[in-house]
């Protein structure tokens, strides 16, 4: 029998503590480096994006990046300042208290994504948003009361983490209800948005699938969270996986951002601009679900997602001044829809 230090005082391993911390650590660098990647993607594919995306995109880079920053700290205090301090391995260091709200705010902002463009897809499913935002804050509020409990002068030690764990417990609890109702919430939309057009609802069926796939790998992630902050609460094995739990959360939102050159532009973003051919009502504005982005030889054709529209119409770059000459792609109703994209 291996005699362990650690365990005959009465604390837990290295291994369950500062070992599970490196290879989440380790897990988690390598997907802040392709959240680096998939930010350069980003600004390189749309530099025509509005301001308003560009800012949110580059806010979710600075979370990360000081999540990652603070997780390098923490590993260098523990595996090379106090390495030879069992004392020190066990003090709770600053970096990781400071982790708690850290990794609640980057999450956080990533779910704000989804519940905004759930609420911009149909006006009429908007009230699925309301039990979303009210998960979403009561699980930071949860994750906010243990931020405080762990900067306590009581809390110093890593095994007097246990003493609050039912905060992280229940924060990541939240945390996956949030992420099952705002998936299934998107793709009940996008199923009752299918018009009976095969082109239509061909990219509807795609963006069904990119929506299940994201939301299925973050929640999967975050219920192992959740699940070893129940069983394992004197230990930092839930941590290490949420190091890798919050990347995720920013990876999947660029994919998403960065998806609309893989499936040819066709679908929302919030954050564009139109210009509508004739004047609409509001009603059937807000409806009809645009691609905006530019591209080289072609004005991309409007997706609807209401009953009335009918009409979308494509040109060529060259004939966006002249709207008479376009013509018609599919017609499936009885009242026109002209929109143009820029």
């Amino acid at each position: 029998m291996v005699f362990s230090l650690p365990a005959s005082l009465g604390f837990p391993s290295l291994d369950s503590t500062i070992g599970a911390v490196f290879l989440g650590l380790l897990g988690g660098i390598m997907l802040y480096g392709l959240t680096l990647y998939q930010t350069y993607k980003y600004f390189t594919l749309y530099p025509t994006d509005r301001l308003g995306l560009k800012c949110y995109i580059t806010l979710v880079l600075c979370f990360e990046t000081f999540h990652s920053v603070l997780w390098i700290i923490a590993g260098y205090h523990y595996l090379i300042t106090e390495v030879f301090n069992l004392v020190g391995l066990l003090e709770a260091h600053w970096s990781v208290r400071l982790t708690v709200l850290i990794t609640a705010f980057t999450v956080f902002i990533s779910q704000c994504f989804y519940a905004h463009r759930i609420y911009h897809v149909e006006p009429r499913y908007r009230w699925l948003v309301i039990p979303a935002v009210s998960f979403m804050f009561t699980g930071v509020s949860f994750a906010i009361a243990a931020g405080v409990e762990a900067f306590r002068p009581t809390t110093r030690y890593i095994t007097d983490f246990e003493g609050f764990n039912w905060l992280v417990s229940a924060a990541y609890g939240f945390l996956v209800a949030t992420d099952i109702i705002l998936t299934g919430a998107l793709v009940f939309v996008l199923h009752r948005s299918r018009t009976g057009s095969k082109r239509s609802d061909t990219v509807l069926g795609l963006l069904i699938k990119y929506t299940i796939n994201t939301g299925l790998l973050t929640s999967i992630i975050s219920l192992l969270v959740f699940i070893f902050s129940l069983i394992l609460p004197g230990n930092l094995v839930y941590a290490g996986i949420s190091i890798v739990s919050t990347k995720l959360y920013a990876n999947s939102l660029l994919a998403v951002v960065n998806s609309r050159k893989a499936i040819g532009d066709r679908f929302l973003d919030d954050f564009t601009t139109n210009i509508s051919l004739p004047a609409r009502s509001r009603l059937e504005e807000s409806m009809v679900w645009n691609v905006h982005q530019r591209t080289a030889d072609f004005v991309t054709e409007s997706i609807s997602t209401g009953p009335e529209v009918s009409t979308t119409y494509g040109a060529s770059s060259s004939d966006v001044a002249k709207p008479e000459k376009c013509e018609p792609l599919e017609v499936s109703g009885k009242r026109p829809n002209r929109s143009v994209t820029v």
